[in-house]
């Protein structure tokens, strides 16, 4: 099985969703890697970090910022594990293309913050359309787009998300019924290798638990 969290603006959110979806399968007992693209290699820094305390379960990761072997590594790794996390780049690159067409389910982190962040979550639905024409099996990658740092009772961000539908009809995808608050925990388990599973706050810990448990029921569906 392979995931992946993309999308074209960077801070959206989508490497806290690949090392918390990481760590939520591990605890369940799935042998996951995660595969790290964008090349910030903010991933990679998390787990390096998670691996200077020795911290269990291991999550293995992977580097890979070539387009002409992405294909190769991850149907490689594929046989080897039961997830292959994917942490796609933030900008429009030769890797898209490949990562869409390889993943079984596609999680795109929109935080609603502008209108600029609905035209750059706009502009990837774009691309993600034009991809599936690619298919020869006749299916499309299902996408989910996920509210992400989300302030309740903030005028703005529920006009935002009040918007969203229409892109998902617009571009024949989905939207979680999770959204992810603006929370703390979320940016303190990260600066100690941890997942929000793993850490103290409870509010955070909650809301991602939903999310995996929203992920797991669509795919298998």
């Amino acid at each position: 099985m392979v995931i992946s969290s993309m999308n074209f603006k960077g801070g959206a959110g989508k490497t806290m969703v690949c090392t918390n979806l990481a760590v939520a399968f591990a605890q369940a007992g799935k042998k996951v890697c995660i595969v790290d693209t964008d090349d910030s290699f903010a991933a990679t820094k998390w787990a390096g970090r998670r691996e200077e305390q020795g911290l269990k379960p291991s999550i293995p990761i992977a580097q890979m910022t070539e387009p002409k072997t992405i294909v190769a590594l991850v149907r490689q790794l594929d046989q080897d594990n039961d997830v292959i996390i994917i942490d796609g780049p933030p900008r429009l690159n030769a890797l898209v293309s490949k990562i869409i067409l390889l993943s079984d389910m596609v999680i795109i982190p929109v935080p609603p913050k502008s209108g600029n962040d609905r035209e750059v979550t706009e502009d990837f639905l774009q691309r993600f359309d034009s991809i599936q024409e690619q298919r020869t099996d006749n299916t499309r990658t299902a996408a989910y787009l996920l509210p992400n740092m989300v302030k309740d009772n903030y005028n703005l961000h529920t006009t935002f998300i009040a918007s969203l539908p229409i892109l998902c009809e617009d571009y024949g995808v989905k939207i979680f019924d999770t959204r992810l608050n603006d929370l703390v925990g979320f940016g303190e388990a990260n600066q100690f290798g941890l997942g929000v599973t793993e850490y103290t706050s409870e509010k955070a810990k909650k809301q991602f638990l939903t999310l995996y448990s929203e992920i797991i029921t669509k795919l298998q569906n």
